[in-house]
């Protein structure tokens, strides 16, 4: 145990079994606290279990939870069953956590009095925790759900507010949006944070789990100057721009970290997070990584753009510099980058660019720069003329159909074959591709798309999406910096995650 960690790790054991191999691999991890959801227990062997779980007291500071379904718990539990359980509890727990409902059955020094809500965001969440701290307790938790960073700004500034008050405070977002209230809560004077075992042993939606916790976001060196970072998008999920941008921090030695922000409202996001006299979160933006859909739509709402952004006219990375949003594209050079290394001399290559966004927009002013003749493909043809437009390139639809034989390089800038929904599909499932062409996917996740697995087995050469994410995280990590990082770094932590 590591007693200066905030880091509590949740597990929850099904069966009696269970118990000790989970405790053994949240012990490993050397967190601050280990909550057990004996609300997950088989209720034949709950009693056992508490008993087991006694002897792991002197290791580490264990919390238990009880949770009921109605508030998140695994099983629905009767009211005389849950007093029976926090009687009966060992006085050799840390704490325990206790819904506001239950409080007057518990006789524990260490109370953590909590509410949740699955649904959205109470009215007023100062008053909710003004309501619970009437209870004698230790801390008070309040775990509410958002869909998108901005509305998580209430629960930030309560928890700025609360965590100077006399009882300490949990307040978390839960959901994808919720993850950076998760691993910079402990700086801003959590008791603690919760994180899971690995992704697939969540105990609560937007977990990060207790190795990312530790030596990805550093959690635990995390204070009020550290900078912050980010990237910005809609899904975000499947984003590894934490995995460049964070060892690169750690390695050359900087007080910074790269969070995953879930963005939809992105003028919202910049007014609340970011522009200094507007933001409302305190946080020290230095600068954003930028991911569809906000790639051109972003432009309107920096105080300039430099000649690669207005050249591809969409920008990827921002930086805050003396109160003032610059916009970069950087995706442009790292996407020539991987390309000119199979195709040194693209004068006169004819190149095919699926797809009509941000990320088509510089992969096409890349090509256009170095001479190739490429078309546009797109299932919006409007997007997809203007695009071809402004390059003075052609436009074809994009459809199952289409010949893509005659073509040097193809290029898919489309979210198809990202994780997630459109995972099992193709840009063009029909496509006739052949020995001597070279496919760029620039989807990350998964690193072998059907699209690249098609190519592939067609004797194309293939480049995956993770050369282009290496080649501009580099050039942005400069941008912020200043300094150059380490291309190894961010290959190994990269390689790490994919296996993970």
């Amino acid at each position: 145990m590591n007693v200066a960690s905030k880091i509590c790790v949740a597990i929850a054991p099904k069966r009696l079994s269970d118990l000790e191999p989970l405790f053994r691999e949240a012990s490993a991890v050397e967190p601050g606290f280990i909550e057990i959801r004996f609300d997950a227990m088989e209720p034949s062997e709950l009693a056992a279990a508490v008993k087991k779980a006694s002897e792991f007291t002197q290791l580490c500071r264990l919390i238990a939870t009880f949770r009921p379904k109605g508030e998140g718990g695994f099983r629905a539990i009767s009211d005389d069953e849950r007093r029976d359980f926090w009687a009966a509890l060992s006085e050799g727990f840390w704490g325990c956590d206790v819904e506001s409902d239950a409080v007057s059955w518990v006789e524990h020094k260490n109370k953590i009095v909590s509410r949740h809500d699955f649904e959205g965001m109470p009215a007023s969440l100062e008053g909710l925790f003004a309501e619970l701290t009437e209870f004698e307790c230790k801390a008070v938790k309040i775990a509410v759900t958002a869909d998108d960073a901005v509305s998580t700004i209430p629960v930030w500034k309560t928890l700025l507010t609360e965590s100077k008050g006399d009882r300490d405070a949990i307040l978390i977002a839960m959901g994808e949006a919720g993850k950076w209230t998760r691993i910079l809560g402990p700086s801003r004077g959590s008791l603690l944070t919760y994180a899971s075992l690995d992704a697939g042993a969540a105990t609560a939606s937007g977990q990060v789990s207790a190795m990312e916790m530790r030596d990805l976001y550093r959690v635990d060196e995390l204070n009020k100057d550290t900078r912050i970072y980010g990237v910005i998008g809609d899904p975000i999920g499947q984003s590894l721009s934490p995995n460049i941008h964070n060892p690169l921090f750690a390695n050359a030695g900087l007080n910074a970290v790269f969070l995953p922000f879930l963005v939809k409202d992105l003028r919202g996001f910049i007014d609340g997070f970011v522009r200094l006299g507007t933001e409302q979160c305190g946080l020290n933006f230095d600068g954003l990584s930028v991911t569809m859909p906000h790639k051109v739509s972003i432009i309107e709402m920096l105080d300039e753009i430099d000649e690669t952004a207005a050249r591809a006219g969409a920008v990827n990375t921002v930086s805050s510099v003396g109160g003032k949003l610059i916009g970069y594209n950087t995706d442009a050079a790292g996407f020539l980058l991987p390309l000119k290394a199979r195709v040194p001399d693209l004068n006169g290559v004819r190149a095919a660019i699926l797809g009509a966004g941000g990320a088509a927009r510089a992969c096409l002013s890349a090509l256009s720069n170095e001479g190739a003749d490429s078309t546009v493909f797109a299932r919006d043809e409007s997007a997809g003329r203007a695009l071809s437009a402004a390059f003075s390139c052609d436009f074809a639809k994009l459809c199952e159909g289409n010949d893509l034989s005659a073509f040097d390089v193809i290029v898919n800038a489309t979210p198809i074959g990202m994780r997630g929904e459109f995972e099992h599909l193709s840009p063009v499932p029909e496509a006739s591709l052949h020995a001597g062409q070279v496919v760029f996917d620039l989807v990350t996740s998964p690193a072998e798309t059907l699209f690249l697995a098609a190519a592939r087995n067609a004797g194309a050469e293939v480049i995956p999406g993770v050369e282009m994410l290496i080649a501009q995280g580099l050039r942005q990590f400069e941008i912020w910096t200043g300094t150059v990082g380490d291309e190894q770094v961010v290959r190994a932590s990269l390689a790490a995650k994919m296996a993970s």
